[in-house]
C-alpha cells in the first residue's frame, strides 16, 4: 500500500492551509510564523513528495526519453515533436512546465528547511529524517534542471517573488558543489532504512536512495572513485536485490518491492495521477487494450530490435515490448511497462521507478570500468546479475567472461547497451547520451538509418533552452543557452 500518498493527496486537496499547488514560482510566505511544530513540517514535506508527482506524472518521461532512440511521438507538430525531432523551441510548454513545477518544488522545500530549526522536534531522529527527506528532494530538483537547461539559478532560501525576478544563473558545477553534493550526503547521513520506517511512511527517501542519486551524479560528473565509493555502499548493504522476475518489477500491485530504492509514488483515483500508462502507447492500441492512450513515448523500431530474445533476454523483451495485430489487420508496437487497464487519462497508480537495484549495479560496473584498463571481476559480476535475470536462468549460460570484454572500451559499450535494455523507457536513455557524449553521435546515425535525413542533433543539443517565458519576466537570465538565441 502507498499509506503516504493517502496523506499526501490529503494535503494537496483537502486541507486550505497545505494548498501547495497555486503557489507562486518562488513563495515569499512567512515560513517562521506558517510553520509551528513538527505536524506542519512533516506535512509540507509530505507536499513537496506531492511536486515531484507533479514534475513526474506527465512531462518528465517527454524531455528524459523523446530525445534518445528509445521512444518516439506520433506526428512532426507540436512540443513533443520539437523533442522527438530536434527543432527544440523555448516557447517549449514541456520545457517551461519543467522549468516551474522545479522551482516551485525548490520553494517549498527551501521553506521547509530554514523553518527546522525554529521547530521542537519529537527527537532529534526525527529532526534529521525530516531535514534529510527535503534535502534529497531538492538535490534531485537541482540535478534535474541542470542537467537540462545547464546554469541556472540558484536559491537555497525563501525569498519574494520580486528578487526572483532579478536572479541570474549561476555555473552548474558551483551548483553541484554547493547544493546537490553537500544535500545528498548530509541527507544519506540523516535518513533511514527503509526497514526502519513504519508502514504508513512506506516510500519516502531512505540513506540508499540518497546514497544512490549521489552516486548517479558522480558518474555524470565522470568522478568515478566517488560513485565506486557511495554505489558500493548500497551494494554492500545488501538491503536490496534483483526481483527474480524482471516483469514484477513493473508490476503496479508490486510497488516498492525490494528492487525500488526510490519510487515517485501516486495513487488511482486521483486526477494527479501517474500519466505513465496513457502516454507510453499508440491512440490504435486503445480499444484492443482498454486504456487510454495518447502516441506520445512510443517504443522505436530500434529498441524493438535492439531487444531480441537473443541480446536482451527473452523475459526483458517480454516485460517491455509487445506488438499487437488491431482490427485493420496493422500491427502496433507497445510498451509493456507501462500498461495498466486504466480507461481514464491521469488515473493510474503506477508509480515512476526512478531508482532502482539494477541501476546501482551498472553504474557500480561503469565506475569501476572507468577507472581500469582491464575489466574487473567484480564489475563483470554486476553485469551478469542483470544478464541472467534477463534470460530468466540462474546458470551461467549468458554470462559474459574476461575473454568477452578484453579491455575497457568494449566493456564500456557492454554496459552502455545493458544500461539500454534494462532501463528502456524509464527517463535513463537521453541523460546517459549526454553523459557519456554520445547523443549527437548515436542520434544521428538514428535519424539516418531510418531515413529521417530532415532532422539533425547538434553539438548544442546537449542543453534545452531557457524558456522563453522565464527570460520574458527575467531578462538577467540571458544569454539564453547555445543555438537557441
Amino acid at each position: 500500500m502507498k499509506r503516504i500518498t493517502y496523506l499526501l493527496m490529503f494535503c494537496l486537496f483537502a486541507a486550505p492551509s497545505c494548498d501547495l499547488l497555486n503557489r507562486p514560482v518562488y513563495n515569499n510566505i512567512e515560513y517562521s510564523t506558517f510553520y509551528k511544530n513538527e505536524k506542519d513540517i512533516n506535512l509540507a514535506v509530505i507536499g513537496s513528495y506531492g511536486r515531484l508527482a507533479t514534475i513526474y506524472a506527465a512531462d518528465y518521461v517527454k524531455y528524459a526519453e523523446l530525445p534518445g532512440d528509445n521512444s518516439q511521438a506520433l506526428g512532426d507538430t507540436g512540443d513533443n515533436a520539437q523533442l522527438d525531432k530536434f527543432i527544440i523551441s523555448p516557447v517549449s510548454t514541456i520545457l517551461q512546465s519543467a522549468w516551474r513545477y522545479h522551482y516551485r518544488c525548490i520553494a517549498n522545500v527551501n521553506e521547509v528547511l530554514a523553518a527546522i530549526p525554529n521547530i521542537t522536534f519529537t527527537s532529534e531522529a526525527k529532526q534529521q529524517q525530516l531535514e534529510g527527506e527535503a534535502l534529497f528532494i531538492r538535490a534531485l530538483c537541482y540535478f534535474n534542471l541542470v542537467r537540462l537547461f545547464g546554469d541556472v539559478p540558484y536559491i537555497d532560501k525563501p525569498i519574494s517573488v520580486e528578487a526572483s525576478q532579478k536572479l541570474t544563473r549561476t555555473a552548474a558545477q558551483t551548483i553541484y558543489d554547493e547544493i546537490i553534493i553537500p544535500d545528498l550526503i548530509k541527507a544519506q547521513a540523516q535518513l533511514p532504512k527503509k526497514a526502519d520506517y513504519a508502514a504508513e511512511d512506506l516510500g519516502r527517501a531512505t540513506w540508499a536512495a540518497a546514497a544512490s542519486l549521489l552516486g548517479k551524479v558522480y558518474l555524470t560528473l565522470q568522478d568515478w572513485k566517488n560513485a565506486e565509493t557511495v554505489l558500493g555502499e548500497v551494494i554492500a548493504s545488501k538491503e536490496y536485490s534483483l526481483l527474480p522476475v524482471y516483469a514484477d518489477v513493473f508490476d503496479p500491485n508490486n510497488a516498492n518491492h525490494a528492487e525500488s530504492i526510490f519510487e515517485i509514488q501516486y495513487e488511482k483515483g486521483y486526477t494527479g495521477g501517474s500519466q505513465w500508462s496513457f502516454q507510453a502507447h499508440s491512440r490504435q492500441l486503445a480499444t484492443a487494450l482498454g486504456i487510454s492512450c495518447s502516441s506520445i513515448t512510443m517504443p522505436t523500431t530500434d529498441i524493438f530490435n535492439a531487444l531480441s530474445e537473443d541480446s536482451a533476454g527473452a523475459a526483458r523483451k517480454a516485460a517491455s515490448v509487445g506488438e499487437i495485430t488491431i482490427e485493420s489487420g496493422a500491427k502496433v508496437k507497445h510498451v509493456k511497462k507501462h500498461y495498466m487497464e486504466l480507461s481514464i487519462q491521469n488515473h493510474s497508480d503506477d508509480n515512476w521507478p526512478l531508482l532502482r537495484y539494477a541501476d546501482v549495479l551498472l553504474m557500480y560496473a561503469e565506475a569501476l570500468n572507468e577507472q581500469s584498463a582491464v575489466p574487473t571481476q567484480d564489475a563483470i559480476d554486476c553485469i551478469n546479475l542483470i544478464r541472467r535475470r534477463a534470460h530468466a536462468v540462474t546458470n551461467t549460460t549468458h554470462d559474459l567472461t574476461p575473454a568477452d570484454v578484453i579491455d575497457q572500451t568494449t566493456f564500456r559499450q557492454v554496459i552502455a547497451l545493458e544500461r539500454r535494455l534494462e532501463l528502456c523507457f524509464e527517463g535513463h536513455r537521453w541523460f546517459d547520451l549526454v553523459r557519456t557524449g554520445e547523443y549527437q553521435r548515436v542520434m544521428n546515425a538514428y535519424f539516418e538509418q531510418y531515413n529521417n535525413s530532415n532532422y539533425v542533433v547538434e553539438d548544442y543539443n546537449n542543453l534545452m533552452p531557457i524558456p522563453q517565458r522565464e527570460i520574458d519576466v527575467n531578462p538577467n537570465l540571458l544569454p539564453n543557452n547555445r543555438g537557441y538565441n
